[in-house]
């Protein structure tokens, strides 16, 4: 199934699976802090959003994510392997083993970020008829045509079918997708190698600069440091735009975007 973007297909499946369970209410849940879009879309259909805070150092919390998912019982769980804003990558098999112990839910593979993490839950697929995962060009090459899309068993997929707007993706942007594909498929891995590279040299560079530096299967690292929304506008005012968290589980942390070789010397030498 193809959507615009990730954010439509997210809209989708909270949709397609919204309804009470017998004297249940429909329930959405997620890890938190997680892919924003999660919470917003669940709340835009009047379905509760279940959000099952990240351990201190935004690793999943497991027993944390079994005891809600056997107690409210939800119609879709949203896992972003990796995550964002975090960038961890939480153990690929927690995925497949939700989907094999419950049934009755749709079991969400986030894999936004896979072209820098190489983890899929799709070689399982086929055997798991209640998961889905999720990709989208988002990530690489094409930004802003947003197209993204699901890969599941035939009975889900026609169930979203019924749900998809008729024009929902631009004939541009279907032809784009296709040209990407068929001849910019190794341009774009050569990026996304380059950008696993310069991941690790701007990380190790950060942590020899006294931020604590999480660990990162995307394009992006999440730093730490005291200062936050000073260390930001000074930042800004030399040009260089990163994001930053002010309350919450993130409060004091910074998302930094891997660039260029050129766009990470920068951000070092402006720090």
């Amino acid at each position: 199934m193809f959507g615009n973007g990730s954010d439509e297909l997210i809209a989708m499946l909270c949709s397609a699976f919204s309804a009470r369970r017998g004297d249940r209410p429909a329930a959405i849940l997620a890890p938190s802090p997680s892919f924003v879009y999660y919470r917003l879309s669940a709340i835009a259909r009047g379905v509760e959003p279940i959000e099952v805070p990240l351990t201190p150092q935004f690793e999943l919390d497991e027993p944390e994510m079994l005891r809600a998912i056997e107690h409210h019982r939800p119609s879709v769980v949203f896992l972003a392997l990796p995550n964002n804003p975090t960038g961890t990558l939480w153990r690929l098999g927690f995925a497949v083993e939700l989907a094999a112990r419950f049934p009755d839910t749709a079991i969400v593979s986030d894999e936004a970020y896979f072209a820098y993490s190489g983890a899929t839950s799709l070689p399982v697929l086929a055997d798991h008829p209640n998961l889905v995962v999720m990709r989208t060009l988002s990530k690489l090459g094409m930004a802003g045509l947003r197209v993204g899309f699901t890969i599941s068993s035939p009975a889900i997929a026609a169930v979203l079918e019924k749900l998809r707007p008729p024009y929902n993706l631009s004939a541009l942007d279907q032809r784009a997708a296709e040209f990407l594909l068929e001849h910019a498929s190794a341009w774009c891995a050569e990026r996304a190698a380059e950008v696993v590279a310069e991941r690790g040299r701007l990380a190790a560079a950060l942590s020899a600069r006294g931020f604590e530096v999480f660990p990162s299967a995307a394009n992006l690292l999440l730093i730490r440091t005291s200062g936050a929304t000073a260390l930001w506008q000074r930042l800004a005012a030399a040009g260089i735009m990163v994001r930053r968290f002010d309350a919450g589980p993130l409060a004091g942390c910074l998302r930094v975007t891997v660039g260029t070789p050129s766009d990470n010397a920068a951000l070092l030498a402006a720090l």
